[in-house]
């Protein structure tokens, strides 16, 4: 699910502000994020003690980095408004709001909510005790701490909540507590909730797009895409310059499959955003999210054309080339090593090392040295982010793929014990000691799976061969209770289990020719010939055996007859024809 931009309301708390104000924050509602920095920037020249600037300024930075925490920088973002907020905080002390903006910062920062507390007490403190002496501000300051709970991984929707219905008090009228209450619901997929607050929203400004946008955002998610829809287009027409809504189409006809009409939507979304090179580069992004890898690499390469400026288009169209079908791998790393080249460390996120790794292991095949590098950037992309199991499991696979079978089996213990284990993660573990030939673990680990999944045909299989590895002269027949196990459940469907089926009845038939009992191997081997009528190299495999078995039984007529019939199915087959032709001889000898 896509991040949901908490703050994408800002302008509705802010008719009392100047309109320079005003315009910035219209700026930042309509995604036009750069601009939108240049006025807040104009603003602090012309009046530095302006504590709303500060705040304001410092959650556009915040909207920014979230309508993109894909590609945005964490670091970078929070960092730069973190210091607007400790600016405003000095600048104006008895603006409060820009201890909401620490509080928010510090909550998005740390999995421990309670660093945040100071900052937020401090703001709550502003709250009039006395009824008569609430004004709008103080719901506004309210709402601010609202959406601030719902930052970072570690939300508190229960005060959130509270501080709504505190806001509600003070200002009932205000859209913005509404849709700010819409969103906690949501985030915590109580749709029926946030539908209701969207809609309160609403009908306190009906002439305000985003009730509507996010309302149709809940019918995506369901998805009812007819649902959906109406509400976009009512968006558009209250507002047809209104960014977002374009996106927010672009995004329905993507899932729909109309690929032609999302593109003109998301080309909509680039002219209402300016169509400068800041909107490109949403565009460009907006491409990107649908999956649309190839627009967005078309879009991302003709900006770097003209300005290079922007280093996280090469990690984007990095990411882009890598993504879309085919692959242009080369190109992919050409660009993430051009990001890694000109990035500072607090610009490079998990996900640009995660990337590069993968790059690096499609290109790597054989080359030793670029896998290490490869498994290098991956598990820094871990390191920086152990909560990310995907990775984990990205690894783990990764390393079984490349015969590095310790490493993988380490990558899924450690996944198993942060109790992430999925359901194919114990047959990789089991054939990853298989193939180092540890066969009294893979022994354990198969036979655990048939025990917790006793239709998993592949763990039946796997656990024959590693007794089949076990086979020796002396021990010879191991393996075959374990087969006879295997063709057993596998009988059930010989269509679906055919592969396995020919594996057991190719051992069973060697087993039993391997110690003399030619009637049993000759039934394996007449099972194995009518597996499949479709598969004429297992029909071969198995007349050449039955054809061996006649040899050894020194019927020298049957033999000849089985060679025939090899014919029949491969009429080129010199060596069977020179087979023949030596029987003969051994034939006539024999009536003389």
């Amino acid at each position: 699910m896509k991040p949901i931009i908490i703050l994408l309301s800002g302008l509705l708390a802010v008719n009392t502000f100047g309109q320079d104000l005003n315009s910035a924050l219209k700026l930042a509602s309509s995604e036009q994020y750069e601009e939108a920095e240049k006025v807040f920037q104009e603003l602090l020249t012309s009046d530095p003690s302006n504590g709303d600037v500060y705040y304001y300024y410092g959650e556009t930075l915040l909207k920014d980095y979230l309508s993109d925490t894909f590609s945005n920088s964490f670091e970078e973002y929070a960092n730069k408004a973190e210091q607007l907020f400790k600016s405003g905080i000095e600048k104006a002390p008895a603006n409060v709001l820009n201890q909401v903006g620490m509080g928010a910062i510090t909550k998005l920062k740390s999995l421990d909510t309670t660093l945040a507390l100071p900052y937020f007490s401090k703001a709550e403190a502003a709250i009039p005790v006395k009824k008569k002496m609430y004004t709008p501000q103080h719901a506004v300051i309210l709402t601010k701490l609202a959406a601030a709970q719902l930052y970072g991984k570690v939300k508190r929707y229960k005060k959130a909540i509270y501080y709504l219905n505190w806001a509600k008090l003070i200002n009932p009228n205000d859209p913005l507590i509404y849709l700010t209450m819409g969103d906690a619901y949501i985030m915590q997929n109580d749709a029926s909730n946030a539908l209701f607050n969207y809609n309160q929203a609403l009908n306190k400004d009906p002439k305000s797009p985003l009730p509507k946008i996010k309302i149709g955002n809940i019918y995506m998610r369901v998805p009812n895409l007819t649902a959906a829809r109406p509400y976009f287009e009512e968006a558009k027409e209250i507002d047809s310059t209104f960014a977002p809504v374009f996106r927010s189409l672009g995004e329905l006809y993507t899932m729909a499959g109309r690929h032609d009409l999302a593109k003109m939507n998301y080309y909509r979304f680039l002219q209402m955003s300016g169509n400068n090179t800041p909107a490109k580069v949403r565009y460009g992004n907006s491409l990107f999210r649908s999956k649309d890898f190839e627009g967005a690499l078309a879009v991302i390469e003709e900006v770097l054309q003209v300005d290079k400026s922007r280093n996280y288009l090469n990690r984007l169209a990095a990411y882009s080339s890598y993504d879309k079908k085919p692959q242009d791998l080369e190109k992919a790393r050409g660009y993430m090593e051009e990001f890694f080249k000109n990035a500072s460390k607090e610009n490079i996120i998990p996900r640009d090392y995660a990337y590069y790794g993968r790059i690096l292991v499609r290109l790597a095949k054989n080359d030793s040295v670029m896998q290490n590098k490869a498994f290098e950037q991956l598990q820094k992309a871990y390191s920086l982010d152990p909560t990310d199991v995907g990775l984990l499991s990205e690894l783990a696979v990764n390393y079984y793929y490349t015969r590095r079978y310790m490493d993988a089996i380490r990558m899924f213990e450690l996944k198993a014990s942060l109790g992430k284990q999925d359901k194919g993660d114990p047959l990789l573990i089991g054939k990853a000691y298989y193939q180092i030939n540890d066969h009294e673990k893979s022994d354990s680990v198969f036979s655990s799976i048939i025990e917790n999944q006793p239709d998993n045909m592949q763990a039946y299989l796997y656990l024959a061969r590693t007794y089949s590895k076990m086979d020796s002269t002396s021990t010879l027949g191991l393996a075959a209770p374990k087969f006879e196990q295997l063709i057993s459940k596998a009988s059930s469907d010989s269509v679906k289990y055919k592969q396995e089926l020919y594996e057991a009845f190719s051992y069973m038939g060697y087993f039993n020719l391997q110690k003399k009992d030619y009637d049993q191997a000759k039934a394996w081997y007449n099972r194995l010939f009518n597996l499949d009528p479709k598969s004429k190299d297992w029909q071969i495999r198995a007349l050449n055996s039955l054809a061996l078995i006649s040899y050894r039984e020194k019927n020298y007529v049957e033999t000849k007859n089985v060679y025939q019939r090899i014919l029949v199915l491969d009429p080129a087959n010199a060596e069977v024809k020179q087979a023949i032709r030596d029987l003969n001889k051994v034939i006539e000898a024999a009536k003389n």
